[in-house]
């Protein structure tokens, strides 16, 4: 039988080379000619137009390229169930199946495809869940006082520096290649000095 593998990671920082030689062994065990293989990385979360991999996937799946999908689990395909039975349903149509290696899932077998869908089900709700933590370890971090983003440049030094130099006449534009900050820097100096001392001029 022939088959593709599609593999798939969220960021550069992860590497698919695990489930590619997990996905060549279980081929090797069955026999399976792998004809080609599909290597994407991107969030599961996008849609089909964002992701080229899965598209040239299900181009080739048109054409009757492989018989048989092979992934290393039903999440690889989407992580919402939107995409997952979109996809699903497209190879359905094209009479094509899909084996998840992690569930041990066939679609070939009305259970297999039944338990897709189910499992499919089920990730998008652990990615809801884990989504949901996430909010509430960040809102929780902010309210012991964390802060995220840039360092704000505007150190107590740089707003004096910023109040003494308008004090002296020198515009926003100088400030700002005096002191090697933007103007909106200098703008936003200015905006606090004004709160705290009511002496900074932002014209």
């Amino acid at each position: 039988m022939n088959v593709g593998i599609y593999v798939r990671v969220s960021t550069l920082q992860q590497t698919t080379d695990n489930q590619k030689l997990e996905l060549y062994e279980v081929c090797e065990r069955n026999d399976w000619t792998v004809v080609e293989e599909y290597n994407e990385t991107v969030s599961g979360t996008k849609g089909e137009s964002d992701r080229d991999e899965l598209k040239r996937m299900l181009t080739d799946a048109s054409r009757r390229k492989f018989d048989k999908l092979v992934v290393w689990s039903v999440d690889r395909l989407g992580r919402n169930m939107k995409h997952l039975v979109t996809v699903l349903s497209q190879m359905k149509d094209l009479d094509v199946d899909i084996y998840s290696y992690k569930q041990g899932i066939d679609t070939s077998t009305t259970m297999g495809s039944s338990f897709f869908y189910m499992v499919g089900i089920f990730a998008e709700l652990e990615n809801n869940m884990r989504s949901e933590r996430q909010k509430i370890g960040i809102r929780r971090a902010l309210e012991s006082g964390a802060k995220f983003g840039r360092k704000s440049k505007l150190s107590k030094s740089v707003l004096t520096q910023i109040h003494s130099l308008r004090e002296q006449g020198q515009s926003m534009r100088q400030i700002s290649k005096e002191l090697d900050i933007s103007v909106a820097t200098v703008h936003k100096g200015c905006s606090e000095k004004v709160v705290e001392n009511r002496q900074c001029s932002t014209a």
